[in-house]
């Protein structure tokens, strides 16, 4: 019986393990993954109004308002990335209206509204406007093939097609990782 009484022991000097995260740690983890968000939604802005600006800037370059087919494509591309920036800094103004100095209850009633606005982008519009995205781009593949060589014509299909796809799946998944640091906002009770 001496083993029995030296695992008593043993277990009885363990000291009680408390997993319960304090309030301030709480608190810190969800500020740094409220940044983290913020940072996001700058650089996509940023990344997408650049992108527009250069696709405006084309569209005055080569005169593409002569050109209906081209013109509608083109203006498809940039219409889309200019309701993906609205988008965004609608979601920043609602990431603004968080309030940390609340109770945690109301905390996590706001942070649940902001999920399920994020969710909607994620869900909902972005892929609409990424499929109208792609639709602006085939649009503009008719009048590249009139005005190119066959040789710059396939290589605008395939980096076009090829940039696309690889932007897709890193939209996939940057949305992943947003939905995961949601998520955890959502879940702080």
């Amino acid at each position: 019986m001496k083993t029995f009484e030296d695992l008593q022991n043993i277990w009885n000097q363990q000291t009680a393990s408390d997993t319960k995260p304090a309030a301030a740690t709480v608190i810190k983890k969800a500020a740094e993954h409220t940044k983290r968000i913020k940072r996001n939604h700058i650089w996509t802005r940023a990344i997408l109004s650049l992108t527009a600006i250069l696709l405006i800037a084309y569209y005055i370059w080569v005169g593409a308002y002569r050109q209906t087919q081209f013109s509608f494509g083109l203006c498809i591309m940039i219409t889309m990335l200019l309701v993906r920036v609205t988008l965004e800094w609608k979601s920043v103004e609602k990431l603004e209206t968080l309030k940390t100095d609340v109770t945690l209850i109301e905390y996590s009633k706001q942070a649940n509204q902001f999920y399920q606005w994020r969710k909607k982008i994620h869900y909902i519009f972005t892929p609409i406007i990424y499929l109208a995205y792609i639709a602006g781009f085939i649009l503009l593949l008719p009048v590249f093939k009139e005005i190119f060589s066959q040789g710059f014509y396939l290589y605008i299909v395939l980096s076009g097609f090829g940039f696309l796809l690889i932007f897709g799946l890193l939209m996939v998944r940057i949305i992943k990782k947003e939905i995961q640091l949601l998520d955890f906002l959502k879940n702080i009770s």
